[in-house]
């Protein structure tokens, strides 16, 4: 039999010197159609097969030398009676199946409406970029998106830049990349989704991705033994996730990891019956008209109004959902007997409860800007540190805590972020650098931190890096959140300049290096700045375009302190 690819697709770029947000393919859509007629006519269709009689049908592209595979299932659609449940491994339907992986399938279902393809319940699938007439078996890299858990696709993350340098360093790799659930479909809130075995669906989808790329990607040329798993913002996190799956016992199937904004405890993850979880799980019931306590009716419930339900939950007041970054409505679970939240992640790392491989833990050096308001006063800081908390660290609400942070961080826009600007409030109200410093720090940095030093002291390599390049066109955001995927994959590259490709090219030497040899610093290139591990004096790889080079994990130690011991969870 076939089992069909959808049509769909589209592509979303990352603007380097914006805020990083997704761009509008509609205003990309002649550009697009011509450069994807022109890749059309440089492809032809790659049939793999496996011994079972399984054959995957993909594109191969004889400009770039690469095959790819969009969209194989790795699971079963979760719709149906396996709405909001576990994943189930995909199965062919005969020992003679052919999957057509020659278009992309559509994304998950998003928290916000998007215009850039087809949204499906049915979107658990994975792509797969590998070179040309492979010799030999390749480390595979695999990558989670992020999105806060709300939004994320596969399209937005294409492997063809990393594929491409990889080749030019020498170190041609395999890369991978999965949809996981997201939003109510991935993270149901509430006591009654706990109840039916059905929370933190999407970190399963990710499982069992995983467990697809070890028991399949030898077929497509990868070392099943040589996974590296990497991811951004909420990828960053569900990377941690993993790594503390049945607290460390994972199983084999990665043996490295690298963060990239995002660490164990930058979410907090919160009990089934904190109260805006329930509040948000009882919206949606009455949403579907469903009645509460019957979560069977959920699962029945009209494809259409779930998903209008699960747009809808961003109109929720606000103290039942925080502004960005996370709103505290939907995201992982603290359970007793979940195989990745049993506790919070800080206790799960301080017992040394996770995979103890070799891993990466990095940010951005102005994380917190493009998450913060426009506060004027210190009480405008105060209210809108109150009104982050709740979803971000868990019992952290009063301001007692906020007023006592606020001690370690001056108001002078110079200590601010965007750092290293001296006093320019860039038009902004006098307050807001000091305010997207705390953020940054609370959200991102004091959990890498903590990460990395309670890692070292167990023993475990690891290693630390700072992306401080600016973006050009919006300086009141600095290196802020996200700015670095662009030079990861390479996106809306127009007009790039030799030192910012060079800064590029280094950082996925440096990624690439990890998933060869578990030493980021290993590159063997004379020319590259040197990376030493972590190490108890805190040692960290500064990234920016001419200037890669070691500083120490030493700013801000009193406010970071503060955080690790009293709001980390």
């Amino acid at each position: 039999m076939v089992d069909d690819i959808k049509e769909g697709g589209g592509r979303r770029g990352w603007s380097w010197s914006t805020r990083g947000s997704q761009l509008n393919m509609m205003q990309l859509l002649g550009v697009t159609l011509l450069l994807w007629l022109s890749v059309i006519a440089k492809c032809s269709s790659v049939t793999i097969s496996n011994p079972s009689g399984v054959s995957y049908v993909g594109v191969r592209n004889t400009t770039s030398k690469q095959d790819i595979f969009y969209g194989i299932p790795y699971a079963q659609p979760p719709v149906g009676p396996l709405r909001f449940k576990p994943p189930q491994a995909w199965a062919p339907a005969s020992n003679h199946t052919l999957v057509n992986a020659t278009a992309n399938r559509p994304v998950c279902i998003q928290s916000t409406p998007i215009d850039d393809s087809p949204v499906s319940e049915d979107c658990l699938y994975l792509s797969v970029w590998k070179p040309n007439n492979i010799t030999m078996k390749l480390p595979v890299m695999v990558w989670i998106y992020g999105g806060g858990f709300l939004n994320g696709s596969t399209l937005w993350y294409p492997g063809e830049a990393i594929l491409n340098t990889a080749f030019q360093l020498g170190k041609p790799v395999i890369y991978v990349a999965m949809n996981y659930r997201l939003g109510i479909y991935g993270f149901p809130p509430g006591k009654q989704p706990e109840a039916a075995g059905a929370l933190n669906l999407g970190l399963k989808d990710q499982r069992l991705a995983l467990e697809w790329v070890k028991k399949n990607i030898g077929l497509f040329g990868g070392d099943a033994d040589r996974v590296m798993i990497f991811g951004e913002s909420a990828g960053a996190m569900s990377v941690a996730y993993q790594m503390m799956y049945k607290d460390g016992k994972h199983g084999g199937v990665f043996r490295t990891a690298l963060m990239e904004s995002g660490a164990p405890s930058t979410y907090a993850a919160l009990p089934a019956s904190y109260p805006p979880r329930q509040t948000a799980y009882n919206f949606i019931a009455n949403a579907t008209g469903c009645a509460p306590n019957n979560f069977e009716c959920l699962r029945k419930a009209n494809s259409d109004t779930l998903k209008e339900a699960n747009y809808n939950l961003f109109k929720l007041p606000p103290d039942l959902r925080s502004p960005d970054p996370y709103p505290s409505a939907i995201g992982p679970t603290l359970s007793p007997g979940d195989p990745f939240l049993t506790r919070s992640p800080k206790e799960t790392i301080r017992r040394g409860n996770f995979t103890q491989i070799p891993f990466v833990c990095g940010t951005n050096l102005d994380e917190g800007t493009i998450f913060t308001t426009n506060p004027e006063t210190t009480e405008d800081v105060v209210a809108f540190l109150t009104a982050q908390l709740p979803g971000l660290t868990f019992g952290i609400t009063n301001k007692t805590a906020v007023n006592q942070l606020l001690k370690y961080y001056p108001a002078h826009p110079s200590a601010g972020s965007p750092y290293n600007t001296g006093n320019n409030t860039f038009g902004k109200a006098s307050q807001y650098k000091r305010a997207a410093s705390i953020i940054g720090d609370l959200v991102f940095d004091a959990p890498r931190r903590d990460f990395l030093q309670v890692a070292t002291k167990l023993g475990v390599s690891a290693w630390s890096y700072q992306w401080a390049q600016a973006g050009l066109d919006l300086p009141e955001f600095g290196a802020a959140h996200s700015f670095d995927l662009a030079f990861v994959f390479q996106q809306r590259w127009e007009g790039m300049t030799q030192s910012l490709i060079d800064l590029s090219v280094a950082m996925i030497d440096y990624w690439i290096t990890l998933a060869y040899k578990l030493d980021p610093g290993a590159t063997a290139n004379p020319n590259r700045a040197a990376w030493p591990k972590y190490g108890t004096v805190g040692k960290s790889l500064k990234l920016e375009a001419g200037n890669i080079t070691v500083i120490g994990d030493d700013f801000r130690v009193g406010g970071m302190n503060y955080i690790q011991d009293n709001l980390l969870t």
